[in-house]
């Protein structure tokens, strides 16, 4: 038995201020097991001096704790990356020749399949769901796994991914049983603190559903998004024409000088899906009063605004364009969140009788002043003097365009909908998906930075209320669209990295922001950085980066 000294004792912070002292080299589970905290049973992961750490990871020095129940925004990434492990695991030993591409999430789950081409069938998914049942109930353990820059290398190429750069020395994996893998997360102790889930087939692949964020012994509700399936479907098929099946390829391009071709491919599939949508409305412009643009943060609205707007003067049309954003009541008059602060992603804070009256004297004919909103003073600002004719359709954009009570005096056939998003169909590996709210957070953390005066600390701290809104205001009105436009371009993160990488290394080591910070700081990192020169002047990544063409 080891005899505690001072020499071979750390001590320990909790949060709730108390102070316990161990003996080094002990784990947080048995740190855990030795505190019995009363949420014990459904803590997954900790804080270590504000880093996110396994349960797994021994201690050795002074430190400051923090536990993290699955209910927390840790804990669910935690509970679905640790689900997906056990995915694989499954398809590992029922289906071994088949290799398994966990591609994309859809709707409240992520959608999967396997690369060889083979379909799914029913029988496969219920017995894959009940293995996956069983390693649950065995309570299997999860081991870390730590590899050398070389032999993860070596490990992510098996699985077509590659690690750029020379920042990682050593890198983390997760192994259960025989299948081991790189889910860019720290994942729970053991299988058996995982509980609902579901396996739905949905051709040719299957969805792994997840639980309820609120209540984890309940499935979250499933509505089918055969729309935006049909988008992410037809962009994996135009990236495998063009052989980009990983960001392994992408930095490939990168390496050897193909990225500039790479970057007018996709620059040009978006000018020609703009064109597509601009001619449907042409056909339909004796009816259309407006075309409503929506969508989540950041997936380049203003900029898709405007160029569907050259397009539909291409076509003889000429519409106005307006932001919704510019109806925001002044900061100290909009309603509140739970912080306190201006609650910008409820419809409430739009100055919606404002809005539809300046939409009625626009239709009218008459001369509208209409207003700006200055991010920077959070304070609405005069704009321009416009009038427009009869005839010209009105394009509205925005977060809330599709939501129906922006918009109740316009008649459903008089409307045009479009539903933005950035769904992003880039993957690291087999594996590891590149999530479509992560990018969109790494445009707006440039995009606060140069142009609303927001640090990066600030945004982060922010995004998860963003995404609440999205979830509760937009999301639930995108297959209601009549098209849907995917912003994204495949090439957008090796752009990217070069200006986010210093903001997020500038979040300090005690912000509350800083484990998000290091998070997206790994998932850049397998990206190689590239600039900014190639990126045409009328792209939407402009919208982001600065240098457009247009004026916003």
């Amino acid at each position: 038995m080891l005899i505690r000294t001072k020499e071979n004792t750390f001590l320990v912070r909790f949060q709730d201020g108390r102070e316990r002292s161990f003996i080094k080299g002990t784990t947080l589970l048995e740190i855990m097991d030795l505190d019995r905290p009363p949420e014990s049973r459904t803590i997954v992961l900790a804080k270590v001096n504000n880093r996110i750490r396994s349960l797994h990871n021994r201690i050795d020095e002074n430190c400051r704790i923090e536990w993290l129940t699955v209910r927390t925004m840790e804990g669910i990434r935690a509970y679905q990356q640790t689900l997906c492990l056990v995915l694989i695991k499954a398809v590992q030993e029922l289906y071994p020749k088949h290799r398994l591409l966990i591609d994309h999430s859809l709707g409240k789950g992520l959608y999967c399949e396997f690369k060889n081409g083979r379909s799914t069938n029913r029988t496969m998914i219920r017995r894959i769901e009940k293995r996956m049942r069983q390693i649950i109930r065995n309570d299997e353990p999860i081991q870390p796994v730590e590899m050398t820059r070389t032999a993860f290398g070596e490990y992510l190429r098996k699985k077509a991914g590659e690690l750029t750069g020379e920042e990682r020395t050593h890198i983390t994996v997760f192994r259960c049983g025989n299948a081991t893998e790189y889910l860019g997360y720290p994942l729970f102790p053991s299988t058996g603190k995982l509980k609902a889930f579901g396996l739905r087939a949905w051709p040719p692949g299957m969805i792994l559903r997840f639980s309820e964020e609120t209540n984890f012994d309940r499935l979250s509700a499933f509505t089918k998004p055969k729309n935006l399936f049909r988008v992410f479907n037809e962009t994996r098929k135009w990236e495998n024409i063009l052989h980009i099946e990983s960001t392994a390829e992408i930095n490939r391009a990168a390496e050897f000088g193909a990225l500039s071709d790479l970057i007018k491919i996709a620059e040009g599939f978006h000018e020609k899906k703009i064109a597509a949508i601009a001619d449907a409305i042409t056909r339909r412009s004796r009816k259309l009063r407006v075309v409503l643009i929506a969508g989540p943060s950041s997936s380049g609205k203003t900029t898709f605004a405007k160029r569907l707007s050259i397009q539909l003067r291409v076509n003889g049309l000429v519409p106005l364009a307006l932001s919704t954003d510019d109806y925001f009541m002044d900061n100290e008059k909009a309603p509140r969140d739970a912080l306190g602060n201006p609650d910008f992603e409820s419809i409430h804070t739009l100055d919606i009788p404002r809005f539809n009256a300046d939409h009625l004297a626009l239709k009218q004919g008459r001369n509208v002043h209409l207003p700006r909103f200055d991010f920077k003073t959070g304070k609405r600002i005069p704009g321009p003097h416009v009038q427009i004719g009869k005839d010209s359709p009105v394009l509205i954009e925005g977060l809330h365009a599709l939501n129906e009570s922006l918009t109740t005096l316009i008649p459903s056939k008089n409307k045009f909908k479009v539903y933005v998003s950035a769904l992003t169909q880039l993957n690291i590996s087999d594996s590891l998906r590149v999530s479509t709210s992560d990018v969109r957070l790494i445009r707006r953390l440039v995009r606060d930075s140069l142009f609303r005066n927001h640090s990066a600390s600030f945004t982060l701290s922010t995004w998860q209320q963003v995404r609440a809104g999205e979830e509760k205001y937009i999301f639930p009105f995108q297959e209601e669209a009549d098209v849907i436009f995917n912003s994204s371009l495949m090439y957008e993160p090796s752009i990217l990295r070069g200006f986010v990488q210093p903001l997020l290394e500038k979040v300090p080591g005690n912000s509350p922001a800083y484990p998000e910070a290091q998070r997206m700081l790994e998932f850049l990192f397998f990206f190689k950085p590239v600039p900014s020169t190639e990126v045409l002047s009328n792209s939407i990544l402009r919208e982001f980066i600065g240098g457009s063409s247009f004026e916003y």
